[in-house]
């Protein structure tokens, strides 16, 4: 049995899809424009990204240029506490090397017995400290062979054993490590001879005359002499 084709032939042989061929003007057209559009979309979003990253550009360097203002306002306030710092610094140095002499002076006048008078007294710090008033004699000696403070003395009382119970009482003064004895003179009043430990030219009438010194514990903290600053500021300058 033979098949048989019920397809129309018109209808078989336009089934097919269309040749290149067969395309008019219209549909190159078509794809010309339909390219074009796409090379428009993408130039436009293209220039719209560039313009947006500009503008993001800019507001960052006018923030960096606020920021850069501000650090430096800042940097005002943090070298004003700097300063600050190093002179609190400073000052808590200051202090902590200054010696009490207010309470020292108020310790030695509750020791001092009331039958002995000193004629001279001098404060210092060191030996190399200078002071009005300062004891002469045999103590002079004795001060610079010790640096921490000290009280040079010179002094009236009645008997020699005033003097040596003089000597006892000053090591109650707070803070005293030592008392040294420089030297106790006491003149006759009647012979024109005189009882003489050492050489004096401090006399009293009726009694010994006196030169000690009372050294104090060392600072904590002393100040530095001229001749340690002299040599720290060299040295800073030679580096």
């Amino acid at each position: 049995m033979r098949a048989v084709n019920l397809v129309p032939q018109d209808a078989r042989r336009g089934g097919g899809s269309p040749s290149l061929g067969r395309l008019g003007a219209s549909h190159v057209l078509i794809a010309v424009l339909l390219i074009a559009v796409g090379y428009v979309t993408f130039y436009v979003l293209t220039t719209n990204k560039i313009s947006q990253r500009k503008s993001q550009l800019a507001s960052l360097q006018q923030q960096v240029t606020r920021e850069k203002a501000a650090v430096a306002r800042l940097n005002s306030y943090e070298k004003f506490e700097k300063l600050a710092q190093a002179r609190a610094q400073t000052v808590r140095e200051i202090a902590s090397s200054r010696f009490d002499w207010h309470a020292a002076l108020e310790d030695l006048s509750k020791v001092v017995p009331t039958n002995t008078t000193l004629q001279s007294l001098s404060a210092t710090v060191s030996p190399t400290t200078t002071s009005a008033g300062g004891a002469s004699g045999a103590a002079g000696g004795i001060r610079g062979a010790i640096d921490p403070p000290a009280f040079e003395m010179t002094g009236c009382t009645a008997t020699q054993d005033k003097v040596a119970q003089l000597m006892s009482r000053l090591r109650l003064i707070n803070g005293v490590s030592r008392v040294t004895l420089g030297q106790s003179v006491k003149s006759a009043t009647g012979s024109g001879s005189s009882t003489t430990t050492t050489a004096s030219s401090h006399t009293c009438a009726g009694g010994p005359s006196f030169d000690m010194v009372v050294f104090f514990h060392p600072m904590a903290n002393p100040l530095p002499t001229t001749a340690q600053t002299t040599a720290t500021t060299t040295a800073g300058a030679a580096k």
